[in-house]
């Protein structure tokens, strides 16, 4: 193995350049600002480099300073990970669950209470998030969206999804609708995850997409769905999302044809967390809840 540059002072450069201050860099370390400022200078003389410009009042990282930047945070973060795996869970009374925002509001929070009167000794902690989980914190086990590779963690495909044409009830006209209605009115759809989807949803019925106007376009599975109830568009939504508009009545389905996705729903954790009862718990019950909700062909297990 070749030599590296001491910990400590990879650590002080590291929160210098993250808050460019030598101040509170040591204010976060609890040490001196002139053990930090020693730290900095040993590390550039072991590099042979200089890191920081050093101003009247302000630090600026240099060009090698900028370029060593992201290595240094990518080794602490591994290093980090590598080490919370090796503890017991810390908080085995508390369940933390990364989820994305869109599935979690429309979906899993509502069902949550079902959660909590079976299992009261876990406190539940729900972090809806769209950035990827990579267990650096105290996560425990994460919902996403995706195709199922995790480098590093075990994923269990949970649910499949199609894009599906819905819109308010009184838009329907009464004759049976074809095609040539969807000329007349204004389309949205949503970006996040599938490129061109009324194109794509047209084309697989053999239609092509010229002459149908997609008047709104946006990135967001939930504003999606709030214009769509709030009328006058037809959106291609995520059949998971709208389950409770369609059994409820506010939305319908204005074509049978389901767009199959690329993406999935997988259930994501390190493997060793799999052992934590909380995490047992959880998984079982959401199983259910899936069971419950949606129809088998959606659904993929792969264990009981």
């Amino acid at each position: 193995m070749k030599p590296l540059p001491p910990l400590n002072a990879l650590r002080c450069f590291a929160l210098a350049a993250e808050h460019l201050s030598f101040k509170k860099a040591s204010e976060n370390l609890f040490v001196t600002q002139a053990a930090v400022s020693h730290q900095i200078k040993a590390l550039e003389s072991w590099l042979g480099v200089t890191l920081f410009e050093r101003l009247n009042r302000e630090v600026r990282l240099t060009a090698e300073g900028h370029s060593l930047l992201p290595f240094v945070h990518d080794a602490f973060e591994k290093l980090e990970t590598g080490v919370s795996q090796l503890r017991t869970d810390p908080q085995p009374d508390r369940l933390k669950v990364s989820v994305l925002p869109s599935f979690a509001s429309a979906w899993l929070a509502p069902r949550l209470g079902s959660f909590r009167q079976r299992h009261s000794e876990y406190r539940v902690v729900l972090n809806p998030s769209a950035e990827l989980e990579r267990f650096a914190s105290d996560t425990d086990i994460a919902i996403r969206f995706g195709y199922g590779d995790y480098p590093g963690l075990w994923s269990e495909l949970l649910m499949r999804d199609t894009l599906i044409a819905v819109c308010v009830p009184d838009m329907l006209p009464a004759a049976p609708v074809g095609f040539d209605w969807l000329r007349t009115v204004d389309l949205v759809e949503d970006l996040d995850y599938e490129p061109n989807p009324w194109g794509r949803w047209l084309h697989q019925q053999g239609y092509n997409a010229e002459g149908f106007e997609v008047a709104m376009t946006i990135e967001d599975s939930r504003m999606l769905i709030d214009i769509t109830l709030a009328g006058g568009f037809v959106g291609l939504a995520r059949k998971s999302l709208v389950q409770a508009q369609l059994v409820e009545g506010r939305l319908v389905k204005a074509f049978p044809f389901e767009l199959p996705m690329s993406s999935s729903y997988y259930l994501v954790s390190p493997e060793r967390y799999l052992k934590r009862p909380k995490v047992i718990a959880f998984r079982k019950w959401l199983i259910h809840e899936l069971q419950t909700a949606f129809v088998p062909e959606m659904l993929d297990f792969h264990g009981s």
